[in-house]
């Protein structure tokens, strides 16, 4: 029982770097920039909605070496992945995506797990690469007792949970009767949001 008293950090002046800029990551950019954050965004596509939400936006197709998205991930002082799983999402965040990061930095998995490469997150954080994670998806899951994320004390760990809230059911019911009465409408032309069959997403 220590009354230990510490500093607190701040998010106001920190910069929040997201790598994918969808939904997930536009809701959140939303609630960072409340918080007086400044937003760095890396995304694949370009003329979608959301950017104006973001102080800076990077696009894969403007540095296809991967630069753009380095440089989010070594200005950032969070960096939030959300990307959607896929052939080309595949342990995007990786080493060197990690070893570009400030020491200082925090590491947020929201997407798709497979979009992390566990060993070297393991390693990063581990070697005091990064400061800290907070993983809520993995590449297999449940994950597996033995994987070495389990004893990385700086890890924030849950089990794809995110989303799980007590609407978890209703919101997307509500969303699909609003499908369903748009699709029945005499003038029906076509949903606003269409999965992109060659992305996958």
């Amino acid at each position: 029982r220590a009354w230990d008293r510490f500093t607190m950090g701040e998010l106001r002046g920190q910069t929040a770097g997201f790598i994918g800029f969808g939904d997930i990551a536009q809701t959140t950019a939303r609630l960072c920039k409340a918080l007086g954050m400044r937003i760095l965004a890396f995304r694949n596509t370009r003329g979608l909605p959301g950017d104006e939400l973001a102080d800076e936006v990077r696009y894969a197709s403007e540095a296809p070496d991967g630069k753009g998205k380095l440089a989010v991930f070594r200005e950032a002082d969070y960096v939030i992945c959300s990307l959607p799983g896929g052939q080309g999402t595949f342990r995007a965040c990786g080493a060197g995506e990690f070893a570009a990061m400030k020491p200082s930095g925090v590491f947020i998995s929201i997407g798709r797990g497979s979009c992390v490469d566990e060993v070297a997150l393991t390693e990063a954080l581990q070697t005091g690469k990064v400061a800290g994670a907070a993983v809520d998806v993995f590449e297999k899951e449940p994950l597996p007792t033995d994987s070495p994320l389990w004893a990385c004390e700086n890890l924030l760990l849950s089990p794809h949970n995110a989303d799980l809230t007590e609407t978890y059911m209703a919101l997307p019911w509500e969303a699909f009767l609003e499908k369903l009465a748009a699709f029945s409408s005499p003038d029906f032309s076509g949903f606003d949001a269409v999965v992109d069959v060659a992305k996958g997403y």
